[in-house]
C-alpha cells in the first residue's frame, strides 16, 4: 500500500526561500544543523510537531500555514 501523505519538504523549502533564508541561516535560527534542514526538505526526515512549531516561529508564520500549504 502506497503512502499518499502530502510531502512536507517542498513546502518547507518554499517558505524558507520566500523568506530569503539559506538552509544555514534557518538552521542557525533553530540551533540545529543545516543537514537536518536539508533532510527535511528532501523528505528524508519528517519533522515532529514540536519542530513544525519551531519552524513556523523561525519563518514567522503560523504552524497551520505550513500544514495547510502541504495540501496545495
Amino acid at each position: 500500500m502506497k503512502n499518499h501523505l502530502p510531502r512536507f519538504g517542498p513546502t518547507l523549502r518554499q517558505f524558507r526561500q520566500s523568506k530569503e533564508l539559506s538552509q544555514e541561516e534557518l538552521a542557525a535560527l533553530l540551533d540545529i544543523s543545516p543537514s537536518y534542514i536539508s533532510r527535511m526538505e528532501s523528505d528524508l526526515k519528517k519533522p515532529s510537531l514540536e519542530m513544525i512549531f519551531r519552524l513556523a516561529g523561525a519563518l514567522k508564520v503560523k504552524p497551520h500555514e505550513l500544514i495547510k500549504a502541504m495540501e496545495n
